[in-house]
Order: C-alpha cells, then sequence, then structure tokens
C-alpha cells in the first residue's frame, strides 16, 4: 500500500514539472513574438518621415539665377610703399641712419601735401646679415629698415611724390609697391547693382517663357562685391634724382567694381 503510494506521489511530481516547463516554453515564445512586433513600428515610421522630408526637399522652388553687373572709373587715390633700409657694423649706427633718411622723407612727403593720417608704418626691423666663407658663418653688419604706406590723394602728384622720396631718401631709399584706389566706390556699386539685377530679372523672364510658366516674386537675393586693384608700374628704377634723369612716368588707368547677384523668383 505505501509503496503505491509512492508511485503515485512521484508520478505527480513528474507531471507538476512537465506541466511548468510547458508553461515556460509558451510564455518566452509569447514574448519572443511581441519584441520585434513593437519595436518594427518606429522603424516603419521614421523610414515614412525621411522619405517624405526627401521628397519635400526634391520639389522645386522657383527659378534661380544670376546676374552681373560692371561700372568703371579712374582711380583718384595712389598707395606707395616705400622706406628706408641701411646696414651698418652696429644696431645703433644702422638705426641713425634709417632715422636720419625716413626724418628726410617725411619732410618731402609733407612738403608734397601729404596729410599725416595718410602715412602708416607697415614694418621696422633689425637683424643681422651674414656671409658664408669657408663653410663659416661670419657676421657682416645689422641691417635696420622702416616702411610705410602712403597714400597720395593728388594722383597727378604721384610721380613727383616719388622723385622727391627718391632725392630725400637717397641710397637708402626703397619703393617696394604702388597701387591705386578708388577712395569711395559707393556710386559704382550702386550702378553696377542696378545693372546685375537687370542681367539676373532678364535671363528669369526668358527661362519663363521658355518653360511656358509665369514669374513670380523675387523670394531670395544675396550679392558678392569685388573691386580688382591691378599693380601699375613706374618706369625708373630707386636711386638718386639728377637734373638729367626724367621725370617718373605713372599710369593709373581705370578700375573696375563688379557686382554680381543671385536671386530666385517664385513660379505662378
Amino acid at each position: 500500500m505505501k509503496r503505491g503510494i509512492g508511485v503515485l506521489l512521484i508520478a505527480g511530481a513528474f507531471l507538476a514539472l512537465v506541466l511548468l516547463v510547458a508553461c515556460g516554453s509558451d510564455s518566452s515564445a509569447s514574448s519572443e513574438q511581441s519584441g520585434p512586433a513593437t519595436s518594427s513600428e518606429p522603424s516603419l515610421t521614421t523610414h515614412g518621415s525621411a522619405a517624405a522630408s526627401q521628397a519635400s526637399n526634391s520639389e522645386a522652388q522657383g527659378i534661380s539665377v544670376s546676374g552681373e553687373g560692371r561700372a568703371s572709373a579712374a582711380p583718384d587715390v595712389a598707395v606707395l610703399g616705400l622706406g628706408v633700409s641701411a646696414k651698418a657694423s652696429t644696431v645703433d649706427a644702422a638705426n641713425s641712419q634709417v632715422q636720419e633718411a625716413m626724418s628726410d622723407l617725411l619732410d618731402s612727403l609733407e612738403a608734397n601735401g601729404v596729410q599725416e593720417k595718410d602715412i602708416q608704418t607697415t614694418g621696422f626691423s633689425i637683424y643681422p646679415e651674414y656671409d658664408y666663407r669657408n663653410d663659416e658663418q661670419v657676421l657682416t653688419g645689422y641691417r635696420v629698415s622702416h616702411m610705410l604706406q602712403v597714400k597720395v590723394r593728388d594722383i597727378d602728384k604721384a610721380g613727383e611724390v616719388i622723385d622727391d622720396a627718391v632725392e630725400a631718401g637717397g641710397d637708402l631709399l626703397q619703393v617696394q609697391s604702388i597701387s591705386f584706389i578708388i577712395d569711395d566706390t559707393t556710386a559704382l556699386r550702386s550702378e553696377a547693382r542696378a545693372e546685375a539685377v537687370a542681367d539676373a530679372q532678364a535671363t528669369a523672364e526668358e527661362l519663363a517663357t521658355l518653360a511656358g510658366v509665369s514669374l513670380g516674386e523675387p523670394t531670395y537675393i544675396t550679392e558678392s562685391i569685388s573691386t580688382p586693384y591691378p599693380q601699375p608700374y613706374f618706369d625708373r628704377a630707386a636711386g638718386i634724382a639728377t637734373e638729367e634723369a626724367l621725370a617718373t612716368e605713372i599710369s593709373p588707368g581705370e578700375l573696375e567694381v563688379v557686382v554680381g547677384v543671385y536671386i530666385t523668383y517664385t513660379i505662378e
């Protein structure tokens, strides 16, 4: 009798274990199925939003064109890069020569009507100079340089200013550059801008006609402005002016202001 009851208890325990395992498997399967289904929805939604955004960005926004306008005039200011440079056995000696020559140069500029506000120091340097002999570095002296940017507003006197500067600075004078500018380009920019907008408008109207649509109002406008400054030359080497020397010839030519515009129009 006791043996029979023991067998029944063992059989009942085994059956309960089988049922427990079966329930756990069903629960795990249900969880796995619900997981991917839930996570797939955001993925589909995100993909749909990206596609819609891409389609919206690819839609035509109107007619976009560019235009260019140009206006030119003679420059009214000459900009000179000049100064003095000296070499001596000591820094003090070289600097003394430079200061004396610079004083004479500034007096020359003032005598030609150049205002103090139009004279600006652009560089001042002191450095040793060496020579190389038999693979050895030998100190030969010290170089002191003082460079200026000078604006000559009476452009017809630019050549005379250079001649007098050569005489004042003597062998120490250096002329590094000469260029020309237009002091106020406001009127030229307005003239070039009007031409650029008209050029863009004409192009947009032509495109609209060819496409069989009506041109609307501009919705976006941007511009760029450039003023190229060529570097003319003067036709005499720097040196001490003499009675026999020819006057320095300056050819300022013309400068051009260029305005570019980019305009987008709606289509009606």
